[in-house]
């Protein structure tokens, strides 16, 4: 079940599993607040951002929701997705949830994120809960391997959890964070297993070192599009 998949997973050991894969639609919903909301805004930035004929590419796609979202938007107008994430049977997921939508011509990148990447220059990508997984000192480098892939006239938008800087603001952060997921119906044992998992796992940023980051990486005019407490969404451009 996804209320009590953190389980499977001693202390800092957290890993994106086949396992977990089964369950992630629902575990990630009830564990990010306002992740449906986070979706479709990120949806209804394409109607500018993404246009017909455009590219795409989704970093850490796990199962596809945000290119789901973005087929369902626009069926109109035909994309070429790249979709990549080192988990196998999280990309099967993603092309189940796409079949059906012959606007989205989809290519499933099957690797870690650091590795170099290979899609055509893109319009808009996505990087989705993504950064926070990944070593500190690897952060830049792959927000800057996308804006070398990047059209000029291409944007990024980075979804993230992040760290506030204020130990005050910390605290309230992570307890309404707590009493959201408890209200989706996770347990406090399942919320404090999950936490336990993701010691050393998860390592947020403050949300001045991710727009740091992004403008190290090349972006400019990075933009908070949405913020909840430690959740956040911020939109960046290629020029």
């Amino acid at each position: 079940m996804a209320s009590d998949i953190a389980e499977k997973f001693a202390p800092g050991g957290w890993e994106f599993t086949p396992e977990v894969t089964e369950v992630f639609d629902d575990h990630v919903a009830a564990s990010v607040p306002y992740y449906d909301l986070i979706q479709a805004i990120i949806a209804q930035t394409t109607d500018w951002l993404l246009p017909n004929g455009g590219v795409y590419v989704d970093l850490g796609a796990s199962t596809g929701t945000t290119a789901k979202m973005i087929a369902v938007r626009h069926p109109e107008r035909r994309i070429r997705a790249f979709l990549y994430d080192e988990v196998p049977e999280m990309l099967d997921k993603a092309r189940e949830k796409l079949t059906g939508y012959p606007n989205f011509v989809v290519e499933r990148k099957v690797q870690s994120v650091i590795k170099t990447m290979d899609h055509h220059p893109s319009d808009l990508a996505t990087a989705i809960f993504l950064l926070q997984f990944l070593a500190p000192e690897d952060r830049v480098g792959v927000l800057a391997q996308l804006r070398r892939l990047s059209k000029d006239t291409g944007a990024l938008i980075v979804a993230e959890k992040v760290r506030p800087a204020n130990p005050l603001w910390a605290e309230i952060a992570n307890d309404v964070s707590h009493d959201f997921k408890a209200n989706h119906g996770l347990s406090d044992t399942a919320i404090r297993q999950k936490a336990k998992a993701l010691r050393g796992v998860l390592r947020p940023s403050t949300e001045a070192q991710l727009f740091a980051m992004i403008e190290a990486a090349g972006w400019e005019h990075p933009e908070v599009l949405f913020r909840w407490h430690q959740w956040t969404v911020i939109g960046a451009l290629a020029s």
